[in-house]
């Protein structure tokens, strides 16, 4: 079982890192992570599969 990032540590990981970079890395869309941090879709509805991309992404540019 994978343990995902909060919902805390996910906007944390999108409002202080590069999004470009996060979307390059992971297939997710720079437009669904800024909807993300801009409130426009609330995190705590994100996909489990994209939690999972992003928690992957910070796991492995030592961002947790």
């Amino acid at each position: 079982m994978i343990n995902v990032l909060s919902k805390q540590e996910l906007l944390h990981l999108l409002t202080n890192n590069s999004r470009y970079q996060i979307a390059k890395a992971t297939d997710i869309s720079e437009r669904t992570l800024a909807n993300y941090v801009n409130g426009i879709t609330d995190i705590g509805r994100m996909s489990y599969d994209n939690a999972i991309k992003l928690t992957q992404y910070a796991k492995e540019n030592n961002l947790d």
